[in-house]
């Protein structure tokens, strides 16, 4: 499988763990996937599927890596629309590897983004990238040379009203902009796609949309048992690079 000529064989659950625990790298925990997973099937984040699947190559089949796959959320709801040949899930977290096989049906990696990953050169069609770190070297050492990296990011208004109220760190300014520079040896951009929309959520969604990223790392977020409602933006952006 990796570049190097060696193989591995996936363990009974679907995956092989390449991470060494001892270095203190350990992802999403448990709660914070949970968190996750209950506010992803509520539907409210399906838009931002409809704009994957608008940036994904319009061929038959697809080879896909799915980086920082989380849950498999957003993999599983693309196969589900199309026929993915091939899917791969990585992810630093050994519980979110574990979720994303059982998803999508596909093996799974767990692996460090920021060390050499396990696949062959110019063997994917398409990177995917939702809300997760990005290595451009090995993201375009991976892609085939017509191949198209998709990066999903938060816009400045994304969940705005939570950062107003002290439940979530901030966004970095200027993110696109960062985006395009620290790919720009690797990549150009050929395409971005945005939506913005508001959501209706009680406490309950909420609390877990405020635990399920990485503010979920920075303290405990209870659910609460009130059904009063909350207005919140949803903006985010997908941008569409080609390999240089």
């Amino acid at each position: 499988m990796c570049s190097s000529g060696h193989t591995f064989d996936a363990n009974k659950r679907g995956y092989l763990n390449l991470v060494d625990r001892s270095r203190g790298i350990l992802g999403d925990t448990r709660e914070i996937l949970e968190a996750r997973e209950r506010f992803l099937a509520l539907g409210h984040y399906s838009p931002i599927v409809d704009l994957l699947d608008a940036a994904l190559p319009t061929q038959a089949a697809l080879d896909v890596v799915d980086s920082g796959c989380g849950s498999g959320y957003y993999a599983a709801a693309l196969r589900a629309r199309r026929p993915l040949t091939r899917l791969l899930e990585l992810d630093v977290s050994l519980d979110a590897v574990t979720l994303a096989v059982r998803a999508t049906g596909a093996p799974g990696v767990v692996a460090d983004v920021w060390r050499p990953l396990p696949v062959r050169s110019a063997r994917a069609d398409v990177v995917l990238c939702v809300f997760a770190p990005r290595n451009a070297d090995e993201f375009a050492r991976m892609l085939r040379p017509d191949g198209t990296l998709v990066v999903v990011t938060p816009a400045p208004s994304h969940l705005e009203q939570l950062r107003q109220r002290g439940q979530l760190i901030g966004i970095q300014p200027h993110k696109l902009g960062h985006l395009d520079e620290t790919l720009g040896a690797r990549f150009a951009l050929r395409d971005r796609l945005s939506t913005a929309y508001d959501v209706r959520l009680d406490e309950a969604e909420v609390a877990d949309l405020a635990a399920m990223g990485p503010s979920g790392h920075h303290g405990a977020h209870p659910r609460p048992d009130d059904a009063s409602s909350t207005t919140v933006t949803v903006a985010v952006d997908v941008s569409v690079y080609t390999s240089l």
